[in-house]
């Protein structure tokens, strides 16, 4: 008999768990979102194309997937109020590090018109939107045991 670590025994079931909320999130739902988030910031579509659009879907999965972390505080009976102060945080962090990178393009097309409030405010909203999005699928994924 062979003896596996607990923390490997944990990894893998969280892996399980990721794996199995990503093939419940449809891409093209993401793309759309992407789309209609981002593609107004950038007048260059090789750009948009090339660099944020890929990585736009990268975080929204990441953001889905930190969501999904979070029903687990909600079926323990945490309200949703208090798992997005909880969450705020990271979140802010992640819309904060995207908003910079697409001010770095931005930056880098030299083309004008960047307003910095409504950008700031539109990468705070996809956050959210995919971490809730996340959250709801995670908890319904744990009510019918699924995982």
């Amino acid at each position: 008999m062979t003896v596996v670590p607990l923390d490997q025994v944990r990894l893998n079931k969280q892996m399980r768990f990721e794996r199995n909320l990503l093939r419940e999130l449809i891409l093209e739902e993401v793309h759309q979102d992407v789309e209609v988030s981002f593609r107004f910031w950038f007048h260059s579509y090789y750009v948009y194309d090339t660099a944020i659009r890929e990585e736009a879907l990268e975080q929204a999965m990441e953001a889905f997937l930190l969501g999904a972390e979070a029903s687990i505080l909600k079926c323990n009976g945490q309200s949703e109020g208090a798992i997005r102060e909880q969450y705020s945080e990271e979140l802010s962090s992640m819309a904060e590090d995207f908003y910079d990178y697409l001010d770095y393009w931005q930056e880098a097309t030299s083309r004008h018109g960047w307003f910095h409030i409504r950008a700031k405010d539109t990468c705070s909203a996809f956050f959210y939107r995919w971490w809730e999005l996340g959250l709801k699928k995670g908890e319904r994924r744990k009510r019918l045991r699924l995982d």
